[in-house]
């Protein structure tokens, strides 16, 4: 059955920003519950919530602080999404993050929460494809290998993959990447793209069960499998 409302924290250390976040989460069905200092989470009952929504600075005992900081002593099961996308750089985190450039739009925010609303568990539909060794869940935007180890991706190096990945062993010209997974953004060159293929191979290469190589030419990049011998 289908959940007509859902809860949401919203944690910004900036009330404009809260209540604008809040209006997003009314435009979707949700019921935003604010939350002035992050460091109140712990007396919250976070059972029927479904998910946090924070800016990238929260209030934490009456400080600015980044989510990047507080995180780690207020874990949680419940997803929390951020509106910076390249922090899930850190190694400490928890797959349970997911990262959103700014700005975030509503469409945006109900696809991301859809996975872990009621209504969202359809039979028949599996979340997970396999890429190599990897299991990647298409939900989550996670890379898990045989010893059960995650790899987080941020949603724009997840659509990197999957194109490459469709084309393996064939070199994707650096146009066709800016139109298939950046739209051709006006804020996006190729030190963007780069940057994020830097980022991929970096999270590819911390395994022992990755099985390609992402390598970059002059026409454009590839993602390689490797031949073992």
């Amino acid at each position: 059955m289908k959940k007509e409302f859902y809860d949401v924290l919203v944690s910004s250390a900036d009330p404009i920003v809260t209540k604008a976040l809040a209006s997003i989460i009314y435009a979707i069905n949700g019921q935003p519950i604010l939350l002035k200092d992050y460091s109140e989470i712990k007396n919250i009952n976070l059972k029927n919530i479904t998910a946090i929504l924070v800016n990238d600075i929260v209030l934490f005992k009456d400080k600015k602080v980044h989510i990047k900081t507080v995180y780690n002593k207020h874990k949680t099961r419940i997803p929390i999404f951020c509106l910076v996308e390249n922090i899930s750089d850190e190694d400490s985190y928890d797959p349970l993050l997911h990262f959103y450039q700014k700005p975030i739009d509503k469409v945006t925010l109900k696809n991301a929460l859809e996975p872990y609303l009621d209504y969202s568990n359809r039979e028949n539909e599996s979340s997970s494809i396999k890429i190599g060794k990897f299991s990647f869940n298409k939900k989550l935007n996670t890379l898990t290998d045989n010893n059960n180890e995650i790899i987080s991706l941020t949603n724009l190096e997840a659509k990197l993959l999957l194109i490459l990945f469709k084309n393996i062993d064939k070199t994707m010209e650096e146009e066709f990447l800016l139109k298939q997974v950046w739209e051709y953004s006006s804020k996006v060159n190729s030190n963007t793209i780069k940057t994020h293929i830097w980022r991929l191979r970096k999270k590819l290469s911390k395994t022992d069960d990755n099985m390609f190589s992402l390598e970059t030419s002059k026409k454009g990049y590839m993602l390689k499998k490797k031949v073992f011998r």
